[in-house]
């Protein structure tokens, strides 16, 4: 599909849009202290969630992105907590921690093995991007699912994934675990949606929504060896639409891959179309 793209933030995404709409809602973002992953909780800070949890492994990053937050957005309580995603004792002690039913998770953390040709790859090392990228993150989403189980929340719960362009659409060298891992974990997603929709055994069911963030200039991005190769994104631009796409509005991308550059009132106005011919999925056409 083609939408006219933005590069930096416009006004149809503000967050202060959301205020009415997200009053009541609590926010788990994983890879929250720093990057991309604060930018996503000052957007959900605007629009004056009720909470937020930062999570991550570096309690110093965390612990300064948590209280910039709370100095800036009083209202918002802003909590963090240190975690191995990829240690199940860790998620779960975590989740177990909380004295709130998380409503939303983002999962925003995520690894990129070093690049290097596969012929020559240390296949421990590139191994490490499936170990985060999709146990991690399968690790967290099941655990956040348990919590509905268990919740009395009647609302839909949202899961956001952040994916990449690189999981189906561009062929880069040396980047192979990153981009195979990431369309697993965009497979997978569809497939746990699928699992809970069947199921019906979460209040108000889930929806999970896959967002490539455009070519934010991040430490990640920077080791990838891509500067340059594609036009950068502003964060703010990404941080908006992830949380824009939590909305009521954004109900028809449920278990869909969306890019936040893409026009959202272009995006808004081709709802049946997309939902009519189930575009931005996984499927092969023939």
């Amino acid at each position: 599909m083609s939408f006219s793209e933005h590069l930096k933030p416009y006004a149809r995404l503000s967050p202060a849009n959301l205020g009415k709409e997200y009053a009541s809602k609590h926010i788990l973002i994983t890879g929250g202290g720093y990057g991309i992953g604060a930018s996503i909780a000052r957007a959900f800070a605007e629009a004056r969630v009720a909470s937020i949890v930062l999570v991550g492994r570096t309690e110093s990053k965390l612990k300064a992105t948590a209280e910039e937050l709370g100095a800036d957005f009083p209202e918002t309580s802003v909590q963090y907590r240190i975690v191995d995603i990829s240690s199940a004792e860790s998620v779960k002690h975590m989740f177990d921690s909380l004295t709130t039913t998380v409503d939303v998770l983002v999962n925003n953390a995520g690894f990129l093995s070093q690049p290097e040709n596969f012929v020559n790859a240390d296949l421990k090392e590139w191994w490490l991007s499936f170990e985060i990228n999709v146990l991690g993150t399968a690790t967290v989403t099941q655990g956040f699912l348990q919590t509905r189980t268990k919740s009395e929340a009647k609302d839909e719960a949202v899961v956001v994934n952040l994916n990449t362009l690189g999981a189906y659409n561009v062929l880069v060298p040396n980047l192979s675990a990153y981009g195979a891992s990431k369309a697993a974990s965009w497979r997978m997603m569809e497939l746990i949606s699928t699992d809970v929709s069947s199921s019906g055994s979460i209040p108000g069911g889930v929806r999970v929504v896959n967002v490539h963030p455009g070519y934010v200039q991040t430490a990640m991005a920077a080791k990838s060896g891509l500067e340059g190769a594609f036009p950068p994104t502003d964060p703010q631009l990404a941080a908006e639409f992830i949380a824009w796409s939590v909305s009521d509005e954004a109900e028809f991308l449920a278990n869909r891959f969306a890019w936040v550059g893409w026009d959202v009132d272009e995006l808004v106005s081709r709802k049946a179309e997309i939902v009519e011919k189930d575009l931005l999925r996984t499927a092969i056409s023939m």
